[in-house]
């Protein structure tokens, strides 16, 4: 079983990470971005393993918005996306970064 609870956390880490690279999102809040990567990973079946790191440009990692956060995209930013998935406490990690 536990096998199989780290092959879909990956499974589900690696579609949501794909969507996130693929995805625009110039104009969107970080905390927007944080919101819908988070739901994706809810419709699939997992949890969060962690809160979603938003981070932009100069900051390295590990940013997380909160609720009301402003900071928005734009279309010079570097973007860096770390996102965890979780399955009866197995957790699969992943990042990755787009430049606008």
């Amino acid at each position: 079983m536990q096998t199989e609870d780290y092959i879909k956390a990956g499974k589900i880490a690696s579609e949501v990470r794909e969507i996130a690279r693929k995805k625009n999102w110039i104009g969107k809040t970080v905390y927007e971005i944080c919101e819908e990567i988070e739901g994706e990973i809810r419709k699939r079946g997992a949890k969060c393993a962690f809160p979603v790191n938003t981070s932009i440009n100069e900051v390295a990692a590990h940013y997380t918005a909160e609720p009301n956060d402003s900071l928005t995209i734009s279309d010079s930013d570097l973007v860096k996306i770390d996102l965890g998935a979780q399955i009866n406490g197995f957790i699969a990690d992943t990042a990755v970064t787009v430049n606008y």
